[in-house]
C-alpha cells in the first residue's frame, strides 16, 4: 500500500481572495476504491461565487500590468512548490478519483509543474505586429488578457486538466476562478495555496465548489470574460448557452471522444500493439476523453489481435488506487458503472457478440469492471455511438481503405484517432481522411510533452489546449491606427 487513505488530511473550504472560505452547505465526497471512506467539502453559493469573481476582477488590474518576467519568475516558483509537495498532492489526487497514486507521483503532478514552467516562458513573449499602410500612417497589433477567466475541469484527470486551463491563464496576465469537479476537489485549493505561497497577489487565483449549478452560476456571471470547460459534449453545449446570457464572452471545450485505432494488415509488431489498443481502454479504466476505444482493425489481423489485447486484458489486477499492486483502478462511481454496464448490455442486446468481460468485478469495496471486448458488425450500435467513458472495447472488421477510414470517422466525435500501418503513404492519407484534432500514426496517447496542441472537432468540442494555441486562446487582439501628421 502506497499511503494509508485514512491518514490523508483534506481542506473542506475554498480559496477566495487569497484566504480558504468554507461553503454554505457540506456534502460529503466518497473515495472510489472505498465508498465508505468519505471527507466533507464545502460548496458555495450564489453570493461565494460572486465573492470570487469579484475577487478576481479587482486582482486583475495589478496582475496584467505586472511585467512579464515578474509574473514567469512567481509561476516558476509555483512550480517548485508543486514538486516540493507531490507526495501530498498526490495523495490527496489518489483519494478520491481514479488515478493511481504511483501514476500521479510519475506523470499527473509533474505535469502540473511541468505545465507552469512551460507557460511562465510565454509570459514575455506576446508579440504584436505592425502592418503594412501608406507612410503617413501606422497599424500595430497588440494582444490583451481577457481580464477574468472561468475555468471548470472534470473529474477523470483532475490536477492535470485543471493545470492546462489556470498556467497558460495566469502566464498571459488573467485571473482565475476555478471549479473542479465536485467528485475530485481537494488538489485543486491546495494547489491554489501553493500559488499563494508562491507569490501569486490574492484574488489572482480563486477555487470554488460545487455542481452544475455552482458552474453555471460561474459562466453566467457579468464579470468573468472568457470561459474555458473540460467535460461531455452534453454539457458543454450547454456551458456554451449559459455563456450567452450575459453577452458573447468566448468559450473553449475540450469535450468528448469515441477513438478509432485504425489498424491494417501490415502493422507493425503486433505485440507492441497489441499493448497500445488494451493500454488505450483500459487506462484509468477507459476514463479518458481520448481513450481508444474502437478497433477497427482489416479483416485478415482481427482474430490475432483481438485475442491478444484479451490475453493482456486479462492480466491486469484491479485494485484502490493506493494499492501498490493495482493495475486498473475503480470506476469513479456507482452511477458510472451503471451506466457502463447498462450501455454493455444494451449492446449486447443489439446484436454485439461479447468476447470477453461485461460485467462488475465483485469486490468487498469500490467500484469495478471488468476489461470487456464486443465484436460489433452495426455501425448504429451503441458500443460503437456512445461515449462510455469504461473499460470497454468496440471491435469492427473492414476489407479495404475507403471503408477502414469511413469507420474510423465517427458522425458525433472527433476528439483523436491512431493509424497503424508500415505504409507511410497510407498513414499520411488516413491521417489527413480522417475528422480528428489529433491523429497518431502507429502509437496512442499523450505524452508529457507540452508543445503540441489538444482539442477535437464535431461535438469533441472547439479551441485548444496545450501548445501556442493554448496560450493565445486566453488573449485577445486589438488594432491600434495612428495618423501620422
Amino acid at each position: 500500500m502506497y499511503f494509508d487513505p485514512d491518514s490523508v488530511h483534506t481542506i473542506s473550504e475554498m480559496m477566495i481572495g487569497g484566504e480558504l472560505r468554507q461553503g454554505t452547505s457540506i456534502h460529503p465526497v466518497a473515495s472510489p476504491s472505498r465508498p465508505s471512506l468519505k471527507h466533507d467539502i464545502g460548496w458555495a453559493d450564489a453570493t461565494q461565487v460572486n465573492d470570487a469573481v469579484l475577487a478576481a476582477r479587482n486582482a486583475f488590474p495589478e496582475w496584467s500590468a505586472l511585467p512579464p518576467r515578474d509574473r514567469a519568475k512567481i509561476l516558476y516558483r509555483f512550480a517548485d512548490l508543486v514538486d516540493a509537495n507531490a507526495e501530498e498532492i498526490a495523495r490527496l489526487e489518489s483519494l478520491v478519483s481514479a488515478r493511481i497514486y504511483s501514476e500521479s507521483m510519475a506523470r499527473d503532478v509533474k505535469v502540473v509543474s511541468g505545465v507552469l514552467r512551460y507557460f511562465a516562458e510565454f509570459s514575455d513573449k506576446i508579440e504584436g505586429s505592425v502592418t503594412s499602410t501608406p507612410s503617413n500612417s501606422l497599424s500595430m497589433t497588440v494582444h490583451e488578457p481577457h481580464g477574468v477567466v472561468a475555468a471548470i475541469s472534470p473529474w477523470n484527470f483532475p490536477i492535470i486538466l485543471s493545470s492546462w486551463k489556470f498556467a497558460p491563464a495566469l502566464a498571459a496576465g488573467n485571473t482565475v476562478v476555478l471549479k473542479p469537479s465536485e467528485l475530485t476537489p481537494f488538489s485543486a485549493v491546495r494547489i491554489a495555496q501553493l500559488g499563494t505561497e508562491a507569490g501569486l497577489p490574492n484574488g489572482v487565483f480563486n477555487v470554488i465548489n460545487g455542481d452544475g449549478q455552482v458552474g453555471g452560476e460561474l459562466v453566467r456571471h457579468p464579470d468573468v470574460d472568457y470561459v474555458t470547460f473540460t467535460g461531455s459534449s452534453a454539457t458543454g453545449a450547454q456551458i456554451m448557452a449559459d455563456a450567452a446570457t450575459t453577452g458573447l464572452k468566448p468559450v473553449s471545450l475540450e469535450l468528448g471522444g469515441k477513438g478509432p485505432q485504425l489498424v491494417f494488415e501490415d502493422a507493425p509488431d503486433l505485440d507492441r500493439l497489441a499493448a497500445m489498443v488494451a493500454r488505450g481502454i483500459t487506462y484509468n479504466s477507459g476514463q479518458v476523453c481520448f481513450a481508444g476505444s474502437r478497433l477497427i482493425v482489416q479483416r485478415q489481423l482481427a482474430d490475432d489481435l483481438t485475442r491478444r489485447v484479451a490475453d493482456l486484458m486479462s492480466e491486469l489486477q484491479v485494485g484502490p488506487t493506493w494499492g501498490d499492486t493495482t493495475t486498473m483502478p475503480p470506476i469513479i462511481n456507482k452511477k458510472q458503472n451503471d451506466r457502463i454496464a447498462h450501455i454493455v448490455e444494451q449492446s449486447i442486446r443489439s446484436g454485439a457478440e461479447l468476447l470477453c468481460g461485461g460485467e462488475r468485478v465483485e469486490t468487498a469495496e469500490g467500484e469495478f469492471y471488468k476489461p470487456t471486448i464486443l465484436n460489433v458488425s452495426d455501425i448504429d450500435n451503441a458500443a460503437v455511438c456512445e461515449e462510455i467513458f469504461g473499460p470497454v472495447l468496440a471491435v469492427q472488421t473492414f476489407d479495404d481503405f475507403e471503408e477502414g477510414v469511413a469507420l474510423a470517422n465517427h458522425s458525433d466525435y472527433g476528439l483523436t484517432a491512431s493509424v497503424h500501418t508500415r505504409d507511410i503513404s497510407r498513414a499520411f492519407k488516413a491521417a489527413q481522411d480522417i475528422q480528428s484534432g489529433t491523429v497518431w500514426i502507429n502509437d496512442w496517447g499523450r505524452r508529457t510533452d507540452f508543445t503540441a496542441p489538444f482539442g477535437g472537432y464535431k461535438k469533441s468540442g472547439l479551441g485548444k489546449d496545450m501548445g501556442r494555441p493554448g496560450f493565445e486562446k486566453y488573449l485577445k487582439s486589438k488594432a491600434i491606427w495612428l495618423e501620422i501628421d
